[in-house]
């Protein structure tokens, strides 16, 4: 498919205006998932746990399926544009109050789908900064920061739009979110990508670089247990300690608004003492904010552990992609889906921790993601430095 936009020269208007608009759709789907099959569609940990390992694996294949094909030359703006109608097919899906069996069918690809086009607007992104703008770190770290900024917003809306409206008008406003991404891509979004080394480089066996996969390895130990906190923490604040169910929308968003600032402070460290010092800071983080978080018995305590929480996102989001992308710089859709695919491989292991639930309290599924994340930390210091980033 060829988009309107695909021929233009674009600009960096474009980019933002992706960004956001893809990360506000995500900040207002994703934190309020649990709840809603919770409350709404009755389902049980059980239930919620299969869904959240079943949804990982489906997003990893079609992401690094799609990005292969993107990097051999398949249009950008084209993948975006297909992905958001995805977005727009799951907000129905849901709005429908699907039952189990179709949300595990249907469902699973729609919302498995989606997500392809977080690390493709990132790739045409190195991709354009690259060609036009002399350097990648500083532009991908602003739109980056971008994506935070719509996560300040993103959860206390979702849940004042579920709690106080209800789930029906969230979604309805998440589906309109997608078609605004949908119209953007199809009509402004360039085509970037040098062809000369789509043919070249595509058969780079990034699997075989020891490098790469302690990477993987470690982003995906570090994102098990940030996502198992993610999807259990407004069960374990609402349910287990019977704080207001409104908090959870606070504590996501006020760790987004921590990470803008961290995040420019991360790129400009990253200059100047190399990426990996940059990335093993801010998964120390991690395990400190999941003790900081178990100790917490006050909103107040809780909403200042998220420093910690901030500091890992700022770190290891922002630069761990940009990390990626330095250690194989010739295949930037592939790289940047290696590092959303990682992620994403948490979530699988972090949804099958959501089982640990059943046994009565929240509390051991943090204190197995505090192991894991340690794990995660010593896996980093196997990875080779990549060149200093400009």
């Amino acid at each position: 498919m060829q988009t309107l936009g695909a021929n233009k020269r674009g600009n960096t208007a474009t980019y933002i205006a992706m960004c956001l608009l893809v990360s506000a759709a995500s900040s207002l789907f994703n934190p309020v998932l649990s709840l809603f099959f919770n409350t709404k569609l009755n389902f049980s940990p059980l239930q919620i746990s299969i869904f959240f390992i079943l949804l990982p694996i489906a997003t990893i294949v079609i992401v690094q399926t799609v990005a292969k094909f993107s990097d051999m030359g398949l249009q950008r703006p084209s993948i975006i544009c297909i992905s958001a109608i995805f977005g727009i097919l799951s907000s129905i899906i849901l709005y429908s109050y699907p039952s189990y069996i179709v949300l595990c069918t249907i469902g699973l690809i729609c919302l498995g789908s989606y997500p392809v086009s977080f690390p493709q607007i990132f790739a045409s992104a190195r991709e354009y900064s690259v060609k036009y703008m002399g350097g990648s770190i500083m532009f991908a770290t602003f739109l980056r920061s971008l994506a935070s900024l719509s996560w300040v917003v993103g959860p206390p809306m979702a849940y004042a739009l579920a709690i106080g409206v209800n789930f029906e008008t969230l979604f309805i406003v998440t589906a309109a979110m997608f078609a605004l991404v949908c119209i953007v891509s199809f009509f402004f979004l360039p085509n970037v990508l040098d062809k000369s080394i789509t043919n070249k480089d595509n058969h780079i066996q990034w699997w075989k670089d020891r490098s790469v996969m302690m990477l993987c390895f470690s982003n995906a130990f570090l994102f098990t247990a940030f996502s198992a906190y993610i999807t259990t923490m407004p069960l374990y604040v609402s349910q287990e300690l019977h704080m207001s169910e409104s908090l959870p929308g606070y504590i996501l968003g006020l760790a987004a608004f921590i990470e803008i600032p961290l995040m420019f402070l991360a790129a400009r460290m990253s200059k100047a003492i190399g990426l990996k010092p940059v990335v093993i800071i801010g998964a120390i983080g991690m395990p400190v904010f999941l003790i900081a978080f178990l100790y917490s018995s006050t909103a107040g305590q809780m909403l200042a552990s998220t420093f910690f929480a901030a500091l890992f996102i700022a770190f290891v989001a922002s630069m761990g992609m940009v990390f990626f992308q330095e250690l194989l710089p010739s295949i930037p859709g592939q790289a940047t889906s290696l590092y959303i695919n990682s992620s994403t491989a948490g979530q699988i292991a972090g949804g099958g921790l959501i089982s640990l639930a059943e046994s009565g309290s929240y509390v051991i599924i943090y204190q197995v993601g505090l192991v894991i994340s340690a794990i995660g930390v010593i896996f980093l210091f196997f990875v080779k430095k990549p060149p200093r980033v400009k």
